[in-house]
């Protein structure tokens, strides 16, 4: 594992290893928010308004949710010209469904940070208001909207209302105009009928990535899988890192980082030398190669290998074939390899991913080794250089 990766790893704990015993979009259950929409213009040059609807609907804590926004702009003056905008987003439990009215599609694709969320049962309920913090906005008092009291923030020329959460009205002045979003109904913790999250019947194609991207999704899964192990190892071992009393010693981190590293350093020791083999034939493939279409089947083994590491094979474009290309492509695999052989060398030494990365960075020898003492994962017996976490 490379040590950007871990880095990520560790730093992403943090704000990831919090877990409900549900995942949580909202604070209820269900919920169904009607609003009217409206842009009106306050400069005297400007003749142009936007009138319509939108509704937010969700179910389950927010597995399933749907936000959906019908208007029209009217623009007079010189001339006038009226012009409809539909939008629709159903989010199901990771799967987003993006609809096209104009050209009549349906888009499938995958939230694959929201995949992460609902696995590890996350609650961000309070998301909104952590949001709006961060960007400085402040609250400065009440409103009653719909029904509701919500909190009224202000940050630059913009004002949110927001009841546990969610938003009631949203209003926004900019540039000559004043934009407004507001609640008229609302309705929460109350059965939703299934023909609130129908779609329509519009043909659906699916992201590449959805479907094809098979790196990205066991990237995911290893990644979540990572986490509840160390999740376990800290039960185990009484260590709450929720705790803010927990100190985070070096040789804490360092067990941390061998526990989130351990399931894909598995995984290099298997991998990483076919991969090499790989890439080398790979190169041989792509200079004899005569068309686009042979070239880039020269990687579909490599591409094989990194999909089980969950690693992205380098793209190439092979359009308009030629020697500078090809040559091109060859020159970039060369440096892959050069590193991979790094990594190899280092992980066939090792068992620990705080070793690899020092050995990678040429700091340890191959027979030393940054054993990480006491911490999550202890040992009961003296630590050789390659003993496992």
């Amino acid at each position: 594992m490379n040590r950007i990766k871990v880095l990520l790893l560790v730093l992403s704990l943090f704000t990831t290893i919090n877990a409900a015993e549900q995942f949580k979009q909202y604070k209820f259950k269900s919920g169904m928010v009607f609003y009217d929409v409206k842009t009106s213009s306050f400069d005297e040059k400007l003749n142009s308004h936007v009138e319509g609807i939108a509704r937010l609907i969700f179910d389950n804590w927010g597995l399933k949710e749907l936000k959906e926004e019908d208007v029209s702009e009217v623009q007079a003056g010189d001339f006038n010209d009226t012009r409809s905008r539909h939008t629709l987003f159903l989010v199901d439990k990771g799967t987003v469904f993006s609809v096209d009215f104009d050209e009549k599609k349906i888009y499938k694709s995958r939230d694959k940070d929201l995949d992460l969320a609902i696995s590890l049962k996350k609650d961000l309920s309070d998301e909104s208001v952590k949001s709006l913090l961060k960007l400085g906005a402040k609250k400065v008092g009440t409103q009653e909207v719909a029904g509701y009291t919500c909190d009224l923030w202000e940050y630059n020329d913009q004002q949110v209302c927001l009841y546990k959460g969610i938003p009631l009205k949203i209003v926004i002045k900019s540039a000559g105009f004043i934009s407004e979003r507001t609640a008229v109904k609302v309705l929460f913790d109350t059965p939703i009928p299934p023909k609130e999250f129908k779609l329509p019947e519009f043909s659906i194609e699916e992201d590449g990535s959805y479907s094809n991207n098979r790196a990205s999704i066991v990237r995911t899964e290893d990644y979540i899988s990572s986490i509840l192990d160390l999740k376990n190892q800290m039960k185990k071992k009484g260590i709450n890192l929720e705790d803010k009393n927990t100190s985070i010693t070096p040789n804490l981190e360092k067990d941390i980082i061998n526990a989130l590293g351990k399931r894909y350093l598995q995984k290099q020791k298997k991998y990483l030398t076919p991969l090499i083999d790989a890439m080398k034939r790979a190169k041989e493939c792509i200079a004899n190669s005569k068309t686009k279409e042979e070239a880039q089947n020269c990687l579909k083994p490599v591409e094989s290998i990194n999909d089980k590491l969950g690693d992205r094979t380098p793209s190439f474009d092979f359009e308009n074939l030629n020697e500078a290309i090809k040559q091109k492509a060859i020159k970039a695999l060369d440096t892959e390899i050069k590193n991979t052989e790094v990594t190899a060398n280092c992980v066939s030494k090792f068992d620990k991913t705080t070793d690899v990365i020092i050995c990678t960075e040429g700091k340890l020898l191959p027979n030393e080794s940054s054993n990480s003492g006491s911490g999550l994962v202890p040992s009961t017996e003296p630590q050789e250089s390659n003993s496992s976490n």
